[in-house]
């Protein structure tokens, strides 16, 4: 009973902070700030809540810490991509894109842990392609999103290449994770996400600071909220549940900014797009089905 009653808490723990991540994409398009600049001050604000849980687990050797720095700095680079897409295309095409993790993931595991990639994993990483593709498609047709169909396009490949910075992240908080605690990993990735963001701002001549109090309160929400909050109850929540059902709880997060973008944005999902949506899902679950 007892197992069961924790399996549901962590259950509910992962869909929730998914669905919490589904607020990301409609703060940093509501943001006063440039998409690096915000991601800036998402890492600032988690970093101190993340510092705190750390600190209650042994700090990992030096080796490990400059390895998760660096997978910090993948993060970065995600979270740049991803932000920077949401200015191109539509909130639904850059999120569903972006979660395509799975996918490259699979990939990388063939090349440097050589896991055999399985029919499964093969036919499922083709259909979330196609599914991409169809969805870029129904954008384009329908000319949604804050951009040109011409610069929907480079949105959209942003998104997709968002989610191989993430993939080579989990490579490396995988081949960790054994010996350091999620605290450590957060803070460190988020620190080492936290320099990059700044430097990148200072590269793109963004502003700093927002300018009013409303501002200041989605780049707070983005940080407690997602950041910590979010990415806290996954953590959580993946590390008790089979990878299967975290997978398809997960999913929770581009669904929510769907949801969320069509009410706020007026960004709807025509059917076309819809269908590629459901291949992109179908194919990520088939992908973590197959590898489980």
């Amino acid at each position: 009973m007892r197992d069961t009653s924790g399996r549901a808490e962590a259950a509910l723990a992962a869909m929730v902070g998914a669905a919490l991540l589904g607020l990301a994409p409609i703060g940093v398009r509501l943001s006063d700030l440039g998409p690096q600049a915000t991601n800036l001050w998402r890492f600032l604000f988690a970093l101190p809540i993340l510092g705190g849980l750390a600190l209650r687990s042994p700090a990992p050797g030096r080796q490990d810490q400059a390895w998760l720095l660096a997978a910090g700095l993948l993060f970065g680079l995600e979270l740049s991509l991803w932000a920077a897409a949401l200015s191109r295309t539509t909130i639904a095409n850059a999120t569903l894109l972006a979660n395509m993790t799975p996918v490259f993931a699979a990939a990388f595991g063939f090349f440097v842990f050589k896991e055999k990639l399985g029919a499964g994993v093969l036919m499922g990483g083709l259909t979330a392609l196609v599914g991409a593709v169809i969805l870029a498609l129904a954008r384009a047709q329908a000319g949604e999103g804050p951009s040109s169909p011409e610069q929907g396009w480079i949105g959209d490949a942003m998104g997709l290449s968002a989610a191989v910075g993430y993939a080579g992240y989990l490579l490396i908080v995988r081949s960790l994770g054994q010996r350091v605690s999620v605290g450590w990993v957060m803070f460190l990735a988020s620190l080492s996400g936290a320099v990059y963001a700044f430097a990148l701002s200072l590269v793109l001549h963004e502003t700093l600071l927002p300018h009013s109090q409303r501002g200041w309160l989605i780049l707070l929400g983005l940080g407690v909220i997602v950041q910590a909050g979010g990415q806290g109850l996954i953590a959580y929540g993946v590390g008790r549940l089979p990878i299967v059902v975290s997978t398809v709880l997960l999913w929770m997060q581009p669904l929510s900014a769907a949801a969320l973008s069509w009410l706020i944005f007026d960004e709807e999902l025509s059917p076309l797009a819809l269908a590629g949506a459901a291949l992109i899902l179908a194919g990520l679950f088939a992908v973590q089905r197959s590898r489980q």
